[in-house]
């Protein structure tokens, strides 16, 4: 690890997780809540996904310590993280339609 740091409050941070797995929860009943409008699944899955990356950011960042860490060694973690992601999503439109 690099220089001493201050521990962050794991309390909070577990908070914020727990406030975010409840509102996810709560945003997978849009499409039940609100049958008639336009465009809710698309809604639903972006906030459910913005979500996501905001609860693997924390966790990445708090609890694994990535914060601490020196620019090189978060930027050797995070390129295969997303290339998986962008390989995944560019593949998708052969696994739906092939």
């Amino acid at each position: 690890m690099s220089e001493d740091h201050n521990h962050p409050n794991y309390i909070l941070i577990w908070v914020v997780l727990l406030v975010l797995t409840v509102l996810e929860v709560a945003v997978a009943f849009f499409p039940k809540w609100f049958p008639g409008m336009d465009y809710i699944i698309i809604t639903t899955i972006s906030l459910l996904l913005g979500m996501a990356f905001v609860k693997a950011g924390l966790v990445a960042a708090y609890f694994m310590h990535l914060k601490f860490e020196q620019k090189n060694f978060i930027m050797i973690v995070s390129f295969p993280l997303v290339l998986a992601c962008v390989l995944v999503i560019l593949l998708l439109p052969d696994v739906a339609f092939g």
